[in-house]
């Protein structure tokens, strides 16, 4: 996954990216900070606003009502209407339902109502069917103070009680009810909504949320708290535009008034500030893309002529850069420049000295073989020698004389070994001069006849091979290798029951490994690692011969194709030995 800020990255892309998002992050958080804050005294000033708003409509509606309980509390004054109701409605009948009628008619309310003090309706102006004359719809409870009565819905239509007590001498006769209907005209409306401000509307509700009214017709009840008035609610008015809207009780009335601003023309300022703040950021976010870009082209280009630079010294190529620049970058190719001349002079120099080292390693090495074969040849002819008048001793000795031939074959077995000692040395000198010579090499084959050739005097042995893959390798040094690793499982099984080696390979990853594994005495692990150094034994001359190089001869050969080698065992449960090579 491509990561922008991974070093891996190139510092002219970094540095674009660090540039934009230090941009981002500041025009970010200032337009949050701003957005917020503009915000809030938004949020602040329409609070202010919706409360003075209701405030001064709360109190416009106490004063009508008041007016209002007032009209109706002096139609109630009258003699007639007194007397009915001091009569429990037998006196005056006629005389009181013509003032009730002239009343109505007076003041526009389409039906005023008579009750007694005990909230029983006496008599009504309700000719026209206007009411339900069947049902009291007012309370004794509700009766008892002067004031507008909420809301209520009757034949579709929506009316509000005006009550007043009747009252005579100070003493309360019964109460006049004044119904008006409550309508209004969508120009009043709109005028209405116009000097409110803001998109502004208002609603009337009963004080009990009971019913809600635009004043053209009956609305669902805002999602508002009866409880709790003080509070400003946002929702979404039935027009589909959300709205904050203050609610507040009108003194004198059971009645509610709802003023509402629209959320879109109050959060115009804060929302212009955004798109403000938004193109300002995409602005400075792009400025910020090209002044990183102009930066990063200024440092970055004579730096990438230094990288050039130094990646051709690597490969050979000395030649001076050439920067503009008299700043620190300047500087620092100056002393580019400085350091190229002397690395090319070192190297030069160097060459020489590689030069001179290598003419005298070879001549050493020339020696150092011309010394080895003397050595091998001076000491294998005496041995050789010793060997042979041995041999003619033991043919002229009486045969009897055991123990004169104890000796003598004792001196040939010491001469025997050290001749195989010299070769040893000597192939294992000689390895590390020897170039490698790869081909493919039929593994199986190899194997079969290193076995066939080392097995054949041992009868006793089972061998078994699984098939074996094919590598690339000096055939005749892994031939040594084998050799080398099957004379020793032969040699230390020997004295198992039933010697038995068993010789597999395997491919892991890029390598082929090979084992060769047998049930001879073992050795103990820990030391495993002193095998394959020079005359290195766990084991003594007395219970094995040896010469202690083979396994060195192993490692030297498997190392030189890269390979590696290592052994397990534990001591009287046998040893396995393991060989990898690449795959070529």
């Amino acid at each position: 996954m491509y990561n922008p800020f991974s070093l891996k990255t190139s510092i002219r892309k970094r540095l674009t990216y660090y540039i934009c998002i230090i941009v981002l992050f500041v025009v970010i958080a200032f337009g949050y900070a701003a957005y917020f804050t503009i915000e809030t005294q938004s949020a602040t000033t329409t609070q202010n606003r919706l409360s003075a708003l209701t405030a001064q409509i709360s109190s416009m509606f106490e004063q009508f009502g008041a007016i209002a309980v007032q009209r109706v509390k002096q139609t109630g004054s009258n003699t007639a209407v007194q007397s009915f109701l001091r009569s429990g409605g037998k006196d005056s009948m006629n005389q009181a339902l013509q003032l009730l009628t002239a009343a109505e008619t007076d003041t526009l309310e389409p039906v005023l109502e008579l009750y007694n003090i005990n909230g029983k309706r006496m008599l009504s102006t309700d000719s026209s069917g206007a009411l339900n004359p069947n049902a009291d719809l007012l309370t004794t409870a509700e009766m008892r103070t002067d004031h507008v009565g909420k809301l209520y819905r009757l034949n579709e239509r929506i009316y509000y009680p005006i009550i007043a007590a009747v009252v005579n001498h100070n003493i309360a006769l019964g109460y006049i009810v004044a119904w008006r209907q409550l309508i209004s005209s969508p120009q009043e409306i709109a005028s209405f909504s116009k000097l409110i401000g803001q998109n502004g509307g208002f609603n009337i509700g009963s004080d009990d949320g009971s019913l809600w009214t635009d004043g053209l017709k009956l609305i669902s009840a805002p999602p508002i708290n009866i409880k709790n008035l003080q509070k400003i609610v946002t929702y979404t008015a039935p027009s589909g535009n959300a709205v904050v809207a203050s609610a507040k009780t009108v003194p004198g009335t059971r009645w509610l008034i709802l003023i509402t601003l629209s959320k879109a023309v109050v959060s115009k300022t804060a929302n212009d500030f955004l798109l403000f703040i938004t193109i300002a950021g995409i602005i400075l976010l792009i400025t910020g893309i090209v002044s990183a870009w102009l930066i990063s082209r200024y440092f970055i280009t004579p730096l990438q002529q230094l990288t050039a630079a130094a990646q051709g010294m690597a490969k050979g190529n000395y030649a001076p850069i050439t920067v503009a620049h008299k700043d620190e970058i300047g500087m620092l190719a100056n002393a580019f420049n400085s350091m190229a001349c002397e690395v090319q002079q070192a190297h030069i120099a160097l060459e020489e000295k590689v030069k001179e080292r290598t003419r005298e390693l070879q001549l050493t090495n020339e020696d150092l073989e011309s010394f080895s074969y003397s050595v091998s040849h001076d000491l294998r002819a005496p041995l050789r020698k010793t060997n042979n008048y041995i041999q003619l001793l033991c043919n002229r000795i009486i045969k009897d004389d055991t123990e004169i031939t104890k000796y003598l074959n004792a001196i040939q077995r010491n001469t025997t070994g050290m001749e195989q000692l010299i070769d040893d040395i000597f192939n294992l000198a000689r390895i590390g001069n020897t170039p490698l010579v790869l081909q493919e090499t039929d593994m199986n084959a190899l194997v079969r006849t290193v076995v066939d050739e080392y097995s054949s005097d041992n009868d006793m042995v089972e061998v078994q091979i699984e098939p074996l893959h094919k590598v690339t390798c000096d055939t005749r040094l892994i031939r040594q290798v084998w050799i080398n690793l099957f004379s020793n499982a032969i040699k230390f099984s020997q004295h198992a029951a039933r010697p038995c080696i068993d010789i597999s390979s395997y491919k892991n990853g890029n390598y082929i490994t090979y084992s060769i594994k047998d049930n001879g005495v073992g050795f103990n692990a820990e030391y495993s690692e002193k095998l394959f150094s020079p005359f290195q034994r766990l084991h003594s001359k007395k219970e094995f011969e040896g010469t202690g190089v083979g396994l060195t001869i192993v490692k030297r050969i498997i190392e030189k194709h890269n390979g590696n080698v290592w052994a397990e065992s534990e001591p009287g449960l046998g040893a396995a030995f393991y060989f990898s090579l690449p795959q070529l």
